[in-house]
């Protein structure tokens, strides 16, 4: 298994001068990135990486097949998908799968402590899930915005998480499978700003471009060792 280098709950959330120079911060090694090209791939490297105590997040869940595995294996999971149909089919996908996709209203904070931290720490932690009844998983429609409308766009997100008194900040894992053959252009931004409002220990995506864009790296950081290598001799 992969072991991340700091908790979720030790990252910070200013990155300063001097991680941004180095890469780390939550641009650089504070918060890795893994992309693979395929979904059996993606998959695969969620099901090493997920832990038990997980807040994990899937945007593009689409059928909700990898949400459901992610659900699982982690704490609490909920899939995110532009597209209504979309969310109607992989809920009625979980429930089949033996989950719920709502919760009950005792297993829920108040309403009124669902608006920020601070109330959330004046009411206390949520209730416990009734361990008699089935497993929770979630399914929420948000079409992902860039830029400053990013935050904005995750509104129902925020919403679904705050109903158990977390928020996006409380997201450990990141799963991003909008479109495996979506262009550089399209999935490069949505990385940086979901991973700047998130911060989570480790995001997944599953993109083709960008993995044959990581390939085409290493290879060129191969060549240059290879390069160092014959000039030493």
């Amino acid at each position: 298994r992969l072991q991340d280098q700091r908790p979720a709950s030790q990252m910070s959330t200013i990155q300063t001068k001097t991680e941004l120079t180095i890469g780390r911060g939550w641009e650089g090694s504070g918060c890795p990135v893994l992309v693979r090209g395929t979904t059996a791939e993606y998959r695969r490297s969620l099901a090493e990486i997920a832990r038990e105590d997980d807040l994990a997040v899937e945007i593009g869940s689409a059928a909700g097949v990898t949400t459901v595995k992610l659900a699982r294996l982690c704490s609490r999971t909920v899939g995110v998908d532009a597209q209504e149909s979309e969310v109607a089919i992989s809920t009625a996908y979980a429930e089949k799968e033996g989950f719920r996709t709502l919760l009950e209203d005792e297993e829920t904070l108040p309403a009124e402590n669902q608006s920020g931290q601070a109330s959330q720490a004046n009411s206390g932690p949520p209730p416990l899930l009734d361990p008699n009844k089935k497993p929770v998983v979630q399914f929420v429609i948000a079409k992902i915005k860039i830029g400053k409308n990013c935050r904005e766009s995750l509104q129902p997100l925020e919403e679904v998480l705050a109903q158990r008194g977390n928020t996006l900040r409380d997201v450990s894992l990141l799963a991003i499978d909008i479109a495996g053959t979506a262009s550089l252009e399209v999935i490069c931004p949505i990385i940086v700003c979901l991973k700047e409002v998130m911060r989570p220990r480790i995001t997944v995506v599953k993109s083709l471009s960008l993995r044959k864009l990581y390939i085409s790296l290493g290879a060129g950081e191969d060549l240059l060792s290879l390069g160092a290598s014959e000039h030493e001799r």
